[in-house]
């Protein structure tokens, strides 16, 4: 049944009339976690921090002391020997850790990465009091927010385990990100991706080809880290049939332009790969992202946005299940 929903979720564009409706949106951010007391309370609900803990000497639960402006507060035993001790911060471990901004304001963030908003944005729509947002503040709570997307994101592709089978198709393909073909720069703005999609499936993998080099050699690693032995493997840019020979996996290779394989002709697969290239220069291009030593995390957040967007899903509450999974507690 459940397999059946996600079909069916996945078979539509449009978000429903009760989805729309139970989506946080910035009008509720607003209403609801627009005050210390609300962020804390919504931390503890969605199991970011803890409620209660036991003091270690004498097995009893600890007091809760809020102090300052935007902490959570700290556990405090007051028994015995223990009163002498520091408090235990309440943040330790989670990620309020060590953060110096308002709850309000973390949680605002939170929304805007989660929503993809240009910084631009984040400044123009901010309803907080306080100062603007700077720059840096906002790069870096994005970057906090996309370490825990990257982390969850490669752990939920392990659950789900390879793609492909026995007599099931998987095409590959690879496109470079930056300056045309021809241009041998191995610059960050020219870095080659090999991507897989298995068909009747919007499980999509990515993977960079270390150096750029892209060889039969060089992507094999790649390809048996996330596809089954006896799956068919169909691309357009190996030229043998004997390629992938001893491998594991059978080899057919495409050819647009032939008007005489019945293979090659059928749009609604050979072509598939390429609709899904379209999604991931999108939100390449979108954030005109120029930084080297991100791209792969970008690649994985971009497969995690588009989970998001083809399962209908909220994704503030997704950023809080990553975020929740990264830290447990």
């Amino acid at each position: 049944m459940d397999s059946e929903q996600d079909a069916s979720s996945y078979s539509r564009k449009n978000l429903l009339s009760a989805e729309v409706k139970s989506m946080w949106n910035l009008v509720k951010i607003s209403k609801n976690l627009c005050t210390r007391e609300q962020c804390i309370r919504f931390a503890e609900d969605n199991g970011l921090i803890l409620r209660s803990k036991l003091c270690s000497t004498h097995r009893v639960p600890m007091k809760v002391v809020i102090k300052g402006n935007i902490t959570v507060g700290s556990f405090r035993c007051h028994r015995g020997t223990c009163r002498d001790k520091s408090s235990i911060s309440r943040a330790k471990g989670t990620w309020f850790e060590n953060a110096n901004l308002s709850f309000p304001n973390i949680y605002y963030l939170m929304y805007c990465y989660a929503h993809h908003w240009p910084q631009a944005m984040v400044r123009l729509e901010n309803f907080n009091e306080g100062p603007v947002l700077s720059s840096k503040t906002i790069t870096d709570w994005y970057n906090f927010c996309r370490e825990v997307v990257v982390s969850y994101q490669i752990d939920q592709q392990k659950v789900i385990g390879k793609i492909g089978g026995k007599n099931k198709v998987v095409q590959i393909d690879e496109i470079k990100f930056g300056k045309g073909k021809q241009n041998k720069d191995k610059s960050p703005e020219n870095q080659w991706l090999l991507g897989l999609i298995e068909d009747d499936s919007e499980d999509l993998r990515l993977e960079i080809c270390n150096d750029n080099v892209r060889s039969v050699e060089a992507l094999l690693p790649l390809i048996k880290k996330h596809v089954k032995e006896g799956t068919i493997i169909r691309s357009d840019f190996w030229d043998s049939i004997d390629s992938l020979t001893g491998s594991g996996y059978k080899y057919q290779k495409t050819n647009y332009d032939d008007t005489e394989n019945p293979i090659d002709n059928d749009e609604n697969y050979i072509r598939r790969i390429d609709s899904q290239w379209r999604v991931v220069k999108r939100f390449y291009y979108r954030d005109n992202f120029k930084n080297c030593t991100n791209f792969a995390d970008m690649m994985v957040e971009c497969l995690w946005r588009k989970s998001i967007s083809e399962k209908h899903e909220d994704p503030f509450l997704k950023l809080i299940e990553a975020v929740k999974y990264t830290y447990k507690l």
